[in-house]
Formats: structure tokens, sequence, C-alpha cells
């Protein structure tokens, strides 16, 4: 495949376009509760994390360094990984039959499938695994053609790399070792170089393994309550799972995934086998996730990211009906997708707080300078919340004050590795907010409560929907 083709231009000029669009609007966003989390492991760095693995911290804590802790040195480095992860995918397309055009058409529709549009712009664990997991399958490919050293030693490192993203990334074995079943390649398994590759991922991964040695192995304690927490089939939870992924992803565009699968399935093309293998497996394993416990549309993002453009690629190709409907499809995804990315940086249109898509990512450099004027001595007195989504983001944006802030609430996670002192026998300056409202008199033990200030979220609101709580005394949860 030569980059400097003529026929690949549109495919650079779109991505580049995209990322220029994405970094332009990058810094007008608040912190959303998850990115500002993982912001935080760059501030706090460690081996691993209770949560995930750290290399989504560390990746923040680069590219920090070099921009800020702001939205957008918080930012850049999903952008630059929306933008390698679409080249990978244009390949991946390119060499179904070489058709430039169609492998474009799949990529344009990737950057219709809203959830891309967030998870290309905040950086989460998931989306690390967008940039490793087709140059994984291409080391896969190679490893069959060619059993040298370097290709064993380039898995392993793929695999480690993956591992220290996501725990979920261990599934990945599954579809490489049926592959190589299907192939009737029994000889990889047997042979000497495969202890190397596995030492080397073992070595990338040792961070993690350390960690959680040092911490009871409460990681692995979490993702699997986290993952399957129930022990009955919850058929509610299932229906809003799949009714999530339905319209997260475009629902003119989610069902075609399904026919990338099945045309993968069949395809004598070794690429799309083994990416058929990947797509089952997890999207098998997160369904049946979801049967005890409501998954988060974003947990199949992987199975979308591959099968959405690769069906787009077929349907595409097989009639003029099926030309306009994709077309018609993508435009659609295209326009929501940039009207909500100019909404939430412009504010334009005036909504009411409860409707406003601006509620969840705007106004914590206001609640922080407000709880922080209420702070008159920051050794006896702090601020505190009761939700850690709002403690990701109380967090990072009281970096520039002296004051602590504390999440109270009843369970161990992450938030009580990072407090280096405690709450107890402070006077705790509560921020309330009306869609995370906790009640603080009925819930925690202090020496008296009373309400020091109230005001609005969003600059032109008249519900004023902060409001800021005083505990004297405090001595932890009734």
């Amino acid at each position: 495949m030569n980059l400097l083709a003529k026929e690949h231009q549109p495919l650079f000029i779109l991505i580049t376009f995209v990322a220029v669009f994405r970094l332009l609007i990058a810094p007008h966003l608040g912190l959303g509760a998850d990115e500002a989390h993982y912001l935080i492991y760059a501030l706090n760095l460690d081996y691993s994390y209770f949560d995930h693995p750290p290399l989504v911290g560390w990746t923040q804590y680069i590219f920090t360094s070099i921009f800020g802790i702001n939205e957008f040195g918080a930012r850049i480095s999903a952008i630059t990984i929306g933008f390698l992860s679409s080249y990978f995918l244009y390949r991946l397309l390119y060499e179904i039959d070489n058709n430039a055009h169609f492998a474009f058409v799949g990529v344009l529709a990737l950057q219709a499938s809203f959830i891309f549009n967030a998870l290309f712009l905040m950086l989460m664990p998931d989306t690390l695994l967008f940039l490793f997991i087709i140059p994984l399958m291409y080391a896969v490919l190679r490893l069959e053609k060619s059993s040298s050293l370097s290709n064993w030693l380039f898995l392993g490192v793929l695999l480690g790399l993956c591992g220290l993203s996501k725990y979920t990334a261990i599934l990945f074995i599954v579809p490489i070792v049926i592959y190589f079943v299907f192939k009737k390649r029994y000889d990889i398994f047997y042979n000497p170089k495969i202890v190397l590759s596995i030492a080397l991922a073992l070595l990338i991964i040792s961070p993690v393994i350390y960690w959680n040695i040092q911490n009871d192995w409460i990681s692995f304690h979490y993702q699997s309550n986290h993952v399957v927490a129930q022990e009955q089939i919850n058929l509610k939870g299932f229906a809003a799972s799949l009714s999530a992924q339905f319209f997260a992803y475009n629902p003119l565009l989610t069902p075609i995934a399904f026919y990338g699968l099945y045309r993968s399935f069949r395809s004598k093309n070794n690429l799309l086998l083994l990416s058929s293998f990947f797509g089952s497996v997890l999207f098998l394993f997160f369904t049946y996730s979801a049967l005890y416990k409501t998954a988060l549309p974003h947990w199949s993002a992987l199975f979308y990211l591959l099968f959405i453009p690769i069906g787009v690629y077929f349907l595409y190709a097989k009639s003029l009906k099926w030309k306009k409907y994709l077309k018609f499809a993508i435009g659609f995804g295209l326009t929501i997708s940039a009207l909500i990315y100019i909404e939430i940086a412009t504010k334009l249109i005036p909504l009411p707080d409860e409707n406003s898509i601006q509620l969840d990512i705007y106004g914590f450099e206001k609640i922080m300078q407000r709880a922080n004027e209420q702070i008159k001595d920051p050794k006896k007195e702090a601020i505190a919340v009761t939700l850690w989504t709002l403690a990701s983001r109380a967090i990072v944006y009281n970096a520039e004050y002296n004051s602590e802030v504390f999440l109270i609430d009843d369970r161990y996670d992450q938030f009580d590795i990072w407090e280096k002192s405690s709450a107890l026998g402070k006077d705790l300056v509560f921020i309330d907010i009306n869609f995370a409202h906790k009640d603080i008199n009925a819930t925690m033990r202090c020496n008296s409560v009373y309400q020091v200030e109230s005001f609005a979220l969003l600059q032109g609101s008249e519900a004023e929907n902060i409001k800021l709580i005083k505990c004297i005394n405090f001595q932890g949860l009734k």
C-alpha cells in the first residue's frame, strides 16, 4: 500500500480535518467524570490503580507534562489515537479489495458513529485498545507466515501493552487461539519461542501484578464484581444495555455491524476471518455480562469499531439502494455529531438545566472557587463530595487551591488510596448538586449542619442547583 498514492489523499484529508476540528473543540469542553478520573492517575503516578491498569495514566502524564493539566492537554492523546486508529482501520478495509473509495466510506462511517466522537476526544482505557487491536491482528498474521523470533516478540509487546490498557484485554488471547486452531496451525503452540513471547508480555504487565501483590489483588476482585456483579439474570438491565448500544453508535449504523461480522465470517480474507473471531468473543462476553449487570455502551466499542466500517464497506458495494441509505445514515451521524460538538463548546441553545447537555461537564471551576471561598483554615477545613463522579472533577479543578477534597461514601475505592489524611474532625464544606443530591444531615455525623450558599451551575440559569452545606466536626457516616 503506497500511502503517497493519490487514491489515499481523501483519507488523510478526512482524518486530518477531524483531528483539527477536535483539537479546536477540546479546550472548550469541561472534563467529564471518567476522563478527569484518569487525569488524576497522571497526578498520582503508580505501578497500577484500583480500577484499571496504568497505561491510561502514564499516557496522560506524558501529554499533560507537555501541554499542561488542562482540557487541551488531557485530550490531545485521545485525538492522536483517533487519527491513528482511523488510518489502521482504513488499511484493514483497503486490503479487502484494494478499493480506496469504499475504504474511505467505511472510515467516514466510524466518524458518524456517535460514541466514537467521545472516545476519540476523551482518553479512556478503551481508547488505548483502539490503537492496538488492528496492529495486534496484523502481528498474528505475520506470525502465521513466519515464526521468527521478531514476530513472536512483536506479538508479546502488543499483548503486554493491551494488558497495560485494560483487564478485559485478556480476552484477546481467545480469538488468537481459535484462529490458529481453525487454520490447523498446531505447531504454533509447540514452538519454544512462545515462551519468550509470553515472558515479554508478562514483563510488560509486571507493574500491574506487582501493585496487586502489594494491595491484596483488589483490582482483580473489583473487576470480577464490576463485570458480573449479580447472581441472577437481570432482563430489564439487559434490555437497557442493548438499547444503549443501539443508540450510542448511531441507530442507522449499529445493525450494519452484524452484517459486517457475517461477511467477515464468510470471507476468505484471513484478516477479516481473524477480525470475526475477535469481534465474536468480545461481543459474546459483554452480552453475557449484560445479562447480570447493565453494561455501559463503550464496553462493546471494539466490536463496533471493527464491524460498522466493515459492514458499510460491503453494503456500499452491494447496490445503489444501499449506497443511498448509507449516505443518509452517515450524513445523519456526522450532522448530529457536529451539532453536539458545537453545542457543548458554544452553549448556543438555551436549555433549562434539567435538559441541558452541558449540565454534567461545565461549572466545576466555579463550584471549586465558591467552595474555597468558604475555607478559612485549610488545616481544619476541607471540601467534600458524596459521589466519585463529582470527586474526580473536584480534585482536578481544585489543584490550584490549598484545600483538600474528600470523597465521603461507604465503599472502598481508588480515592481511599489517594487520600493521604483523614476527614474526621474537620469542618467539611459538602458540594450538593441537584442531580447527585444527598441529605447531609441524615447521612453524616456532624455537630451541626447548615447551608452556607446556593447558586446556579450554568451561566444565565435561574435555578440555584448547587448548594454548599457545612458540616461542623465531621465524625463519619451514620
